[in-house]
């Protein structure tokens, strides 16, 4: 018997390994761009005698421009070409990373920081259009596994670069460090991506013939089957979900390594190699997303499940710090961090692509990474005050009032997404 063609066929395709690679390049070195600052706290204000109020309301200023950013470049995703988009926002966030040691005090800091975020909005869209339109429907979960690790990837360089840093009283090199991967990443950006109206042949890639739907959302609800007012609801408690998550999740990475050093009389250096297991630990949330996914059609049914673990395992984190316990800290931070990462994987990932019939892929990941940036700015500069205000008790307190909220809102989130789901008439998306 002859073999089934489709047997034959593999998963990825030239084109699918080129873009996923680019995407996956460029991207770590845009978080490696961003987390570089709260991962170098301990060294600047060791260095530079800022308090933390001060070095929170400059990771504020990134996460302020970066959330309105995401929803402006969200909804002009549809006229973006990203060779262009995606490339010049790397080389922009190259030059301000480098800007940083060259001019450090806190007013001319908190400005780069404000403009590296401007500039950084344009690439997460960016990065949804080039896949929703160049990687094919058989590559996609593959696909959606490897961008999700960029998170923890970036972090992880973040981190470890500023532990050597500190260890050397040299907190400049991470941002240089920054500066040059973010470059290399434009330029290999530049050379090997094409996008469909860029290519020689002038004909689209297939699998932007597979979904066209994939960067256009009419809102014809009578044409599209589909119930505009549900899929808004479901669009904006996804969105709040985010917003949730990133309070918690990045609350929780900006302040960690302040925490253990305070809490546990630690030095700035070891502390920072403490809070490198969390990103370490975050790169296995993609995997564990990918296998919850296989068994569970409701992307906000396990995103529940991620959101109720992280918010008793900060619970747990309260306690370590109130004993304390450095052992118990250490596991319930990284539980805790590995929980959020499943859930911003869940939805600025997997929900913005699953659902990519329903509505405007790049347009829904803008508004719901606004909003998952709205609570990050809010955790970095509310937590750095209530640390000079109450102590780390009341930080963590908060974080796992944050944790509470999150998961009544996936409770929310999933009945709307049972609704959207069968007004569209299907049982998965």
């Amino acid at each position: 018997m002859a073999a089934d063609p489709a047997a034959r066929t593999p998963v990825c395709t030239r084109t699918d390994l080129r873009v996923v690679l680019l995407c996956f390049l460029g991207y770590s070195a845009a978080y490696l761009g961003r987390v570089v600052m709260p991962a170098s706290v301990l060294p600047m204000q060791e260095a530079l005698g800022w308090t933390k109020a001060e070095l929170g309301g400059v990771q504020s200023c990134f996460f302020v421009a970066y959330a309105g950013g995401q929803l402006v470049s969200g909804i002009l995703a549809h006229f973006f070409n990203p060779r262009w988009s995606f490339g010049l926002a790397l080389a922009g966030s190259a030059l301000l990373n480098m800007l940083v040691p060259l001019l450090p005090t806190p007013g001319a800091v908190r400005t780069i920081w404000l403009l590296n975020g401007a500039v950084q909005s344009l690439l997460w869209c960016s990065v949804v259009k080039a896949m929703a339109q160049r990687v094919s429907e058989r590559a996609m979960p593959r696909a959606i596994v490897a961008i999700s690790s960029t998170l923890s990837l970036g972090t992880a360089a973040a981190f470890g670069s500023a532990a050597v840093a500190a260890e050397l009283s040299c907190w400049q090199g991470p941002f240089f460090l920054a500066a040059a991967a973010l470059g290399v990443s434009s330029a290999l950006w530049f050379a090997f991506f094409r996008f469909p109206e860029d290519a020689a042949a002038g004909a689209p890639h297939a699998a932007a013939k597979a979904y066209p739907r994939a960067t256009r959302w009419t809102g014809d609800a009578a044409a599209d089957r589909r119930p505009t007012r549900n899929i808004m609801l479901f669009v904006a408690l996804a969105g709040l979900t985010c917003g949730a998550c990133g309070f918690l999740r990045d609350g929780l990475q900006a302040w960690s390594a302040n925490a253990l050093r305070d809490v546990f009389r630690l030095k700035d250096s070891f502390s920072i190699l403490l809070a490198l297991a969390l990103p370490f630990v975050g790169i296995l949330g993609a995997f564990l997303n990918k296998r919850l996914r296989e068994r569970e059609p409701m992307v906000f049914a396990m995103t529940f499940r991620s959101f109720f673990a992280g918010t008793a395992l900060a619970a747990v984190a309260l306690l370590a710090v109130r004993l304390p316990s450095l052992a118990l800290a250490v596991v319930a931070f990284a539980g805790v961090y590995l929980a959020m990462v499943m859930v911003t994987n869940a939805i600025t990932s997997i929900f913005c692509l699953a659902y990519r019939r329903l509505f405007d892929a790049a347009l829904v990941a803008g508004i719901v990474d606004t909003i998952c940036y709205v609570g990050s700015s809010f955790a970095t500069w509310s937590l750095g005050r209530a640390a000079d205000v109450g102590g780390w008790t009341l930080v963590f307190g908060l974080l796992v009032v944050a944790g509470v909220a999150g998961t009544l809102l996936c409770l929310a989130t999933l009945r709307a997404e049972r609704h959207a789901a069968a007004a569209a008439g299907e049982g998965r998306p």
